[in-house]
Formats: structure tokens, sequence, C-alpha cells
């Protein structure tokens, strides 16, 4: 808003027409800007708009003290010549503001004109020069709008000059407007607390991709360690577990996926002694003679 406070300018008074038998809607026009230089503006200074590269695209809306939510009319024709300048000419909206616009004009109150116009193109002209615009010639200092796009025109009580505080950070005005502190300190913690909010939540989204991409590699080992392949919905189940929850279960699968060494059987004692004691009679036993054996056979 305060950008466009900034390209507000209060040029006039607008004439509103009286009302006419048969017709429900109130008309009004007036000479949207004359051509010659505005002088004394809070932030320009001294400027002038280049009628011949002046935009005005379609119908445009005709608001109350600049504000888009207060509608009170729209603007349904225009002239421009270096002779008049801009003519503009509309229709009263039927509703609150229309009306007031008009109900107070019947009192008397001199509504003023005031526009906003976005350049194309500024020229900022040095004392030691001049420019030729709208058919006259300039010295300077002295700044120009160049392809200037008229977005709306409001009715002000007191015009758009003594409406605004902003100064734009790229613009070093001769005359410094008043600044309201507290409200400009308010709009900068507010825009260091969205910078800070973007900020987390880039950050948070950042730790989230690593903790995706970590558990992917987890699942991977895990798989390689118990020779096996996952299947779709397992891997969905182990990624949704939290880092606790995985290193759990992780733990099981790989501990009941060990295969136990086969062991010996254990033998009775008793057969070791047995064949060891039928061992030592045989090597103790004396060898026999031909005469024993003859005997044994008998």
């Amino acid at each position: 808003m305060q950008e466009q406070q900034k390209n507000c300018f209060q040029l006039g008074q607008f004439e509103i027409g009286q009302p006419e038998e048969g017709k429900k809607k109130r008309t009004f026009s007036g000479v949207a800007y004359s051509g010659e230089p505005i002088i004394d503006h809070w932030y320009w200074e001294r400027v002038i708009f280049d009628l011949d590269s002046m935009q005005i695209k379609g119908r445009i809306p005709a608001l109350l003290e600049h504000n888009p939510k207060q509608r009170a009319g729209a603007i349904n024709s225009h002239s421009i010549s270096h002779d008049q300048g801009l003519v503009i000419s509309g229709d009263l909206m039927s509703n609150e503001f229309g009306t007031q616009v008009a109900q107070d004009s019947d009192d008397g109150f001199p509504w003023q004109m005031s526009v906003r116009i976005e350049p194309g193109k500024i020229e900022e002209i040095p004392v030691n020069q001049q420019v030729t615009v709208n058919g006259k010639t300039y010295q300077g200092p002295i700044t120009v709008f160049r392809d200037g796009r008229i977005r709306e025109v409001s009715f002000c009580a007191l015009g758009a000059d003594d409406n605004t505080n902003a100064v734009a950070a790229n613009h070093n005005p001769t005359q410094q407007p008043k600044e309201d502190t507290d409200v400009t300190e308010l709009e900068q913690a507010k825009a260091r607390i969205a910078e800070q909010d973007t900020e987390i939540s880039n950050l948070k989204e950042q730790i989230k991709q690593f903790a995706a991409q970590k558990r992917e590699v987890e699942i991977s080992a895990l798989a390689k360690d118990l020779g096996k392949e996952f299947s779709a919905e397992d891997i969905a189940e182990m990624k949704g577990l939290d880092d606790t929850a995985f290193a759990f279960t992780a733990k099981q699968l790989r501990q009941f996926s060990v295969k136990p060494e086969p062991q010996k059987p254990n033998l009775p004692n008793y057969l070791f002694s047995h064949q060891a004691g039928d061992e030592k009679q045989q090597f103790n036993a004396q060898p026999k003679s031909l005469a024993d054996l003859a005997k044994e056979r008998q």
C-alpha cells in the first residue's frame, strides 16, 4: 500500500452531475490531469506526466480515498490532449460509497480528485538540464513519468498528499514526510517474522527429506543383512515407524535370523573308559605259544 501511495496525486475537483429523471445513476466528470507539473508533492516534489505515452486501458475504477474496498464508481470515457490534459467522465454506483459521494456533493462538500498512476519509466532531470514534455520545455530539477498507466481515480476529502507518510527506499525525496514510527516498526517486525517463518518451514522440509533418505538407506542395509527383499507394503510400514521403533524392529529381525552352529552329541563317559580299558588289556596281553594254542583246541 505504501508503494502505491507514493504514486497518488491530488489534481483538482470533481463535478458531480445532478439527478436526471429516469436515470438511476449519477455522473461525475473532471480534468484528471492538466498536463502541467505537480509541485510540492511529499515524495517526488516536482513531477510531470508525459501525456503522449499515458495509458488508460478499459474502464478503470473510481474509489473512495484510494481504498479498493470502497468502490464508488467507474470511468466510462476519457480524452487526452496537450490543450486540456486528461479529461474523464463516469458513473457513480448506487451502493453506500457512491451514494455518499453524491449526497455530500449535493450538500456542498468539495470532493477533491486524486489519481494513482504507475510509471513505466522514470526520468529525473537534474538542475542544469532541460526537458520537453506535453509540448513545453521545463528546467530541471524535475521528474518525468513516461508510459504512465492510470490505475484508478479517487474521491478524496483532503487529497493524496495529506494521506500518506510512506517513503520508498529507492528514492531520496527532498522533503521527507513525518514518519509514523510505530506503524513502520510494526510492519518491519511483521516482515521479519514472516521471513523467519519461511526459513523455518524450509529447514523443516529439508530435515524431513534427510530423514526419509536415511530411512531408505537403513532399510536397504537391513534387507542385505537378512538376505531377503522386502515387499512394498513392508517398506511403507517401516518408513512410517519412528526412529526408536525402527531400531528395535531391525534388532529383533537380525537377532532371530542368525542360525546356531550344530553341536556334537554328549556321549556317556563309560563308553570312553570301557574302550580305553579294552585297549589296555589287549596291549598288556602276552603272546601265546604253539603248545598253548594246541591245548586250547583240544
